[in-house]
């Protein structure tokens, strides 16, 4: 048995087989708000807050001895949304651990576990990790790491531990998606924090890279254009289509940050091109697949083919695709390497 498992900045996804053979997936969304416990309106609401079952609707980590309780994922992010007062945080930010949050490794470890449930014994258990930015300094050395200590030390309640192994996200999405194509092609994994970018031949990767302009730099750029709030761009980010005429200025906004995004992620694959050199070799035109939850609007991956076929590069771009479930193919690569790995 084997887990893939997609850290990212905005969800974290976990991949498995079900009893039929098919993917199955656990979702939640990577953040949290803080509170003081002292205030008693706020976090007895959260805490007897119930479904129709009867069952928790939010959960809830208690620091007594700090007066702190923190409210965690959709479900906290729901609550966000309706008292304008409390303030979504991360626990990651641009691809890594935010390093603003003294709380974020603990926080995150609690809903990555929750996700993987329970495993069988010495599961074998893949997760992402981006590669370092070109455009701002990153540690995904130092990120790794620390993840690999918080995956290792997940038990269930049956003693099973994981064997926890770090894999490029970008590799992990042509892992997923160009199994028909002999693992060779390009990968352009969009999430919130990062855009990770990988070329690999026959699945082994000849260069990976990352640019800090994706997902959350639309919002913030979106909103500084606008004056609105980030919350709410983000909201019309869900809706926006990039090839339909809009006469809204917010939806204007976010299609034209959409496009600046897409010249930097071409123009860092030129350069990874034309610097990889004799290393690059085609036979056939190189599909590319675009996942993640920044590239969900519809038009997305028209666009981007029609930006990398508009710049010289030394292999001939064939057709630019996305798959049906964005928000779940890099956790399906992780899964199918996980699963790789197991039969060597």
């Amino acid at each position: 048995m084997a887990c893939g498992f997609d850290a990212g900045t905005y969800n974290l996804v976990c991949c498995k087989r079900d009893e039929n053979n098919n993917f199955s997936y656990k979702r939640e969304v990577n953040a949290f708000i803080e509170f003081p416990i002292k205030d008693k309106f706020v976090f007895n609401m959260m805490k007897n807050a119930v479904d129709d079952k009867g069952n928790p609707c939010v959960p809830l980590i208690e620091w007594p001895d700090q007066n702190v309780a923190y409210a965690l994922g959709e479900a906290a992010m729901r609550f966000a949304y309706s008292m304008p007062t409390l303030e979504v945080k991360r626990p990651m930010s641009s691809g890594c651990l935010n390093p603003k949050e003294k709380h974020a490794q603990q926080i995150m470890a609690i809903m990555a576990h929750s996700l993987i449930d329970e495993s069988k014994p010495k599961e074998t258990l893949f997760y992402s990790v981006p590669a370092n930015a070109v455009n701002q300094e990153t540690d995904s050395d130092y990120h790794s790491m620390v993840l690999k200590s918080m995956f290792d030390g997940f038990k269930d309640d049956k003693g099973n531990t994981v064997n926890a192994q770090p894999i490029n996200e970008a590799l992990a999405l042509v892992y997923a998606e160009l199994g028909a194509k002999m693992y060779t092609g390009l990968a352009i994994s969009c999430g919130a924090g990062m855009l990770n970018i990988c070329y690999a031949m026959y699945g082994s990767p000849v260069f990976s890279f990352a640019v800090v302009n994706s997902g959350d730099w639309i919002d913030q750029q979106a909103a500084k254009a606008t004056g609105e709030s980030i919350a709410f761009i983000n909201k019309e980010k869900m809706s926006v289509d990039l090839l339909k005429e809009s006469d809204s200025l917010v939806q204007n906004a976010i299609k034209m940050q959409y496009q600046l995004m897409i010249q930097k992620a071409v123009a860092g694959i030129k350069k990874a091109f034309d610097e990889a050199g004799n290393k690059v070799r085609a036979e056939h035109p190189l599909d590319v697949v675009v996942a993640g939850g920044t590239s969900s609007p519809n038009g997305f991956e028209t666009i981007f083919e029609k930006a990398l076929k508009a710049v010289s590069l030394p292999v001939e771009i064939g057709k630019v695709i996305k798959p049906s479930d964005p928000l779940y193919a890099v956790a399906r690569g992780c899964l199918i390497a996980a699963e790789a790995s197991e039969k060597e």
